[in-house]
């Protein structure tokens, strides 16, 4: 499947928790477009973010058969459960809950908690079927053959609240220092995936070397930097919400509910800055063909998959696919509804989960005529 080295091209995964189901399903999708064209290079340059993080991991690791690589991310999303994400036993919820609250009372995390304890859930079970389903050591092998020219990862430095990319690819590409965000040559492994999709409050920070780290969407404000920083001008971004142009005089006013709250919080996180990159992106795009002719400043060709139906919607309808203890947990902070948001990011349960691949499938393929022509540029 080697085709000649081409770095226009990148795809660009975001973050969400388990609605980066509906990313693998989308791939599905795109390989089967890419293989009808006979054009693969949406996938010699992948960039990931928290969930997006996993797929783009799991990708590059099979870069030399992009068949099977997208049907076993489809096939190990779509039988996720909550047991294989985190453990929500009472014993572990329990002592969890209790660190947090002694080391709270008597004076602070830092001096009484240590970081990989700071969150509500116990993940190992997530490192532990990563570890074993993503083959890390053969990402440099599809790097030297050709399969693969770069993977990029971005996780947020706790110590300086600085996003760091991670990145691994041919010699030619560089390391990169901009304002809060680095690009760093590394060789990527288990803990930076675990470290980009460590969720706050939620899921520990993750060490890696001798510093902690959180969900890259924390500090990630130009999400689609490392695939300009790798020569990308035709991009694919995947992202997990539904557009939304509603204005104030198109919702209704409710009561800001602690659970509705944490959804705001929680999307500004994971959604905000892609979006915005993109539309930064345009305007820039727009200026340049306004302005200039000089033909060494090349616009940025962008696609954006995002899902026809919002992910809250299905994660609502299955409250009763969590642990009762969790299920217990998001009760507290309102309804259903109110916290369906949140919902969307930790519900890890099959019929949800295969929802979301099959939305992502048929949301690609609607727009595969507009893929043709990116892949022809």
């Amino acid at each position: 499947m080697s085709q000649s080295p081409n770095n226009d091209y990148s795809l660009v995964l975001s973050g969400g928790g388990a609605r980066g189901a509906y990313q693998a399903g989308a791939l599905r999708a795109l390989y089967e477009v890419c293989k009808e064209v006979n054009n693969f290079n949406l996938f010699r340059n992948i960039v990931g973010v928290s969930a997006g993080a996993i797929n783009a991991s799991y990708l590059a690791a099979e870069a030399n058969n992009l068949d099977r690589a997208t049907e076993t991310m489809c096939s190990m999303w779509r039988n996720l459960t909550t047991a294989d994400v985190f453990k929500t036993d009472t014993v572990t919820v329990g002592r969890t809950a209790w660190r947090m609250v002694r080391a709270v009372t008597l004076g602070g995390f830092s001096s009484k908690l240590r970081p990989t304890k700071m969150g509500m859930l116990n993940v190992d079970p997530l490192r532990d079927i990563l570890a074993k389903t993503i083959r890390f050591d053969q990402i440099p092998v599809h790097i030297k053959n050709g399969d693969l020219n770069s993977l990029c990862i971005t996780a947020t430095d706790y110590s300086t609240s600085i996003g760091v990319t991670f990145f691994m690819g041919t010699e030619k590409l560089k390391e990169w220092k901009r304002v809060q965000r680095v690009g760093i040559r590394e060789d990527i492994d288990i803990d930076h995936v675990m470290a980009s999709a460590a969720i706050p409050l939620f899921f520990p920070p993750w060490r890696i070397g001798k510093r902690h780290y959180g969900d890259g969407c924390l500090r990630n404000t130009a999400p689609l930097s490392p695939a300009r920083k790798i020569g990308a001008s035709k991009i694919l971004v995947i992202g997990v919400r539904k557009p939304s142009n509603a204005g104030l005089e198109d919702s209704n006013i409710v009561k800001p509910t602690l659970g509705r709250v944490l959804s705001v919080v929680i999307n500004a996180i994971f959604m905000d800055a892609v979006e915005s990159d993109i539309e930064r992106v345009r305007i820039i795009n727009d200026s340049l063909k306004m302005t200039t002719n000089d033909a060494t400043l090349r616009k940025l060709e962008i696609a954006h998959i995002q899902p026809s139906q919002a992910p809250s919607e299905l994660a609502e309808a299955r409250v009763e696919g969590l642990p009762p203890l969790l299920r217990f947990m998001i009760s507290g902070l309102g309804s259903a509804h109110e916290s369906a948001e949140i919902l969307s990011y930790l519900t890890f349960d099959p019929i949800y989960l295969n929802a979301l691949v099959d939305l992502g499938y048929k949301d690609l393929l609607k727009q595969k005529e507009n893929l043709i022509q990116l892949l022809s540029l």
